[in-house]
């Protein structure tokens, strides 16, 4: 995992300490994204000697509008007393006019941490593939690196992918954190000291979603491809890399939404 909020850098004594983020928002004009979003959604940006409540932030130009900017971001969450919520985190995703301080579409969710959830300020990309699902409607996705395993954990996920789609003045999603790659203990090492949690090989599948051929409640269904192999003692580094076994599972729209994440279909992914 990359490392947490630690890159702080002054720019003309404007902005007293920026974040790691700051360094990659080549698309993003901060202050008039601060102007369409804070006042709504009361979250404080950095600047004028304030660190503030964004922890990431990146944003993209609207693959068709553009004059509208796609911007994404987790941030702190306060209590009623105005002190920081510890374990949990806001995320929001919206399609802005920064030249008019206009928010035309929003998404907002509230992400419960846990030792397999590690947000960072290197965490959000905006992916603007054409996820054409239906007759006008074009969804992005916003990538989530946020995946953390825990010593001596039996698996885990990373590289979430969220889909939203405009929905009058809202973003709908209509993927939420699909994993993109999976991973599980398939046989430990209980020869070594069993504190060490030595493993012996490990099942791991990478994951990608595509445009299916057909189509469920007049929406594309979303093709998985799951690509898995098993590392054994001496594969985990440079050399000879295993053979990857393929499989293919359908996403079909339900009428509102994908059903993703797996489910009780991640065991079974990673039976190469």
């Amino acid at each position: 995992m990359r490392p947490s909020l630690t890159v702080l850098m002054a720019v003309c004594g404007l902005w007293a300490t920026l974040p790691a983020w700051a360094g990659r928002t080549q698309d993003c004009d901060v202050p008039a994204v601060a102007r369409a979003l804070q006042k709504r959604l009361a979250i404080t940006f950095p600047g004028e000697g304030q660190s503030g409540d964004v922890i990431d932030l990146t944003c993209q130009p609207h693959p068709d509008y553009k004059q509208l900017t796609i911007v994404v971001f987790f941030h702190d969450l306060k209590n009623d007393g105005g002190a920081e919520v510890v374990d949990q985190k806001g995320f929001v995703a919206a399609v802005v006019d920064t030249r008019r301080a206009l928010i035309k579409q929003l998404y907002q969710e509230t992400l419960q941490l846990n030792p397999g959830i590690r947000i960072t300020d290197t965490s959000l990309s905006i992916d603007t593939a054409r996820y054409d699902l239906a007759p006008d409607v074009r969804a992005f996705g916003v990538r989530m690196d946020i995946g953390h395993s825990p010593k001596c954990a039996d698996g885990g996920t990373s590289r979430y992918l969220t889909v939203l789609v405009p929905d009058g003045k809202r973003l709908r999603a209509v993927l939420t954190r699909q994993p993109l790659r999976v991973w599980t203990v398939a046989k430990w090492n209980l020869t070594a000291n069993i504190d060490a949690c030595s493993i012996d090989t490990v099942n791991e599948a990478d994951l990608t979603l595509t445009l299916g051929a057909g189509s469920s409640h007049g929406w594309r269904d979303l093709t998985v491809t799951a690509r898995i192999q098993s590392r054994g003692p001496g594969q985990q580094g440079g050399g000879q890399r295993p053979p990857r076994n393929k499989t293919v599972t359908t996403l079909r729209y339900d009428g509102e939404h994908y059903p993703g994440n797996l489910g009780p279909m991640t065991s079974k992914l990673l039976r190469p």
